[in-house]
């Protein structure tokens, strides 16, 4: 097992779940870890999960997330091409891969609990531009591991690359967790020490979410021989997500993003995550297509 950050006194700290995954992930290799955090028992606003309190809590609190919808974003990059085959009517199905039949990780995002959100909250730790990831995840850290699956399945679809979406995605989102700040840490503080925690937070959660497996499971696959209702789908990936809706999103009428709601209880890293609806409507027509990759 592995800890974050090199303090020499870790805690252990179990990671909950207030439910069981379904379908199974696509985690295999990924080390477990404990995160490094200030313990929440005891704490009065521990008792919640977030988006419940009822009062205001303060946003240096370590075990309540002001930011209270955790948001696990994912991406169905299609071909486009298979647009135009559509219009050729010409067959295609989605062909046995592993990445061509899994939803990639976009990110794992948080929004206040009316849907409004910040954004790059905390420029001083943030990654910049001369900072090489791969260094900071796999020499830094020790977590070739992390960064194996990062590379394979958080990957981004144009000419910026991948390590980019990373950066981006923890400097607009990660900093503003205010249970990812660095005091929530024990011990002497690494320089980054949050960013492996969230990336290897947005992977866990992620892979307890099977998109793929959830629509297959209903008989709804990758083709271009038909549309599928959306409501098909949308039911399929409530049943995935404990019976709560979960956000579809479309480009040129096919699906190209799936946004998992939750609350959580407790810190972001070690918490205990319930599913909640969507806060935000479909941008989906009523019948859409689910095109290969």
């Amino acid at each position: 097992m592995v800890s974050f950050g090199l303090a020499a006194f870790v805690a252990i700290v179990s990671v909950a779940s207030a439910y069981p995954t379904r379908g199974g992930g696509e985690c295999n290799g990924l080390a477990e870890v404990y995160y490094p955090v200030q313990t929440c028992l005891g704490v009065d606003e521990y008792k919640y999960f977030s988006c419940n309190a009822p009062g205001i809590v303060s946003n240096s609190s370590c075990c309540y997330e002001n930011y209270g919808i955790i948001m696990q974003t994912q991406f169905w990059d299609f071909n486009p091409d298979y647009l135009k085959g559509i219009l050729k009517r010409t067959p295609e199905r989605s062909y046995s891969s592993d990445v061509n039949q899994t939803f990639t990780i976009h990110g794992l995002w948080n929004d206040r609990c009316d849907g409004s959100y910040d954004q790059f909250c905390k420029p001083e730790l943030e990654f910049t531009d001369s900072d090489n990831l791969e260094n900071v995840i796999v020499n830094q850290f020790g977590r070739q591991d992390l960064y194996d699956l990062m590379i394979k399945y958080w990957i981004n679809g144009t000419v910026a690359g991948s390590q980019s979406l990373w950066q981006h995605e923890y400097n607009k989102h990660g900093t503003c967790f205010n249970t990812l700040q660095p005091n929530c840490f024990l011990g002497p503080y690494t320089k980054f020490e949050n960013a492996v925690a969230y990336y290897q937070k947005a992977v866990e959660v992620w892979s307890g979410l099977p998109t793929y497996k959830f629509l297959e499971q209903a008989d709804i696959v990758p083709t271009t021989e038909k549309k599928y209702n959306l409501s098909d789908v949308q039911n399929a990936l409530a049943y995935g997500h404990h019976g709560k809706q979960v956000y579809v999103g479309c480009s040129q009428g096919a699906i190209s993003e799936i946004w998992y709601y939750h609350e959580v209880r407790g810190n972001v890293l070690n918490g205990q995550y319930k599913a909640t609806d969507t806060l935000t409507k479909s941008s989906c027509p009523g019948e859409v297509w689910y095109l290969p990759k």
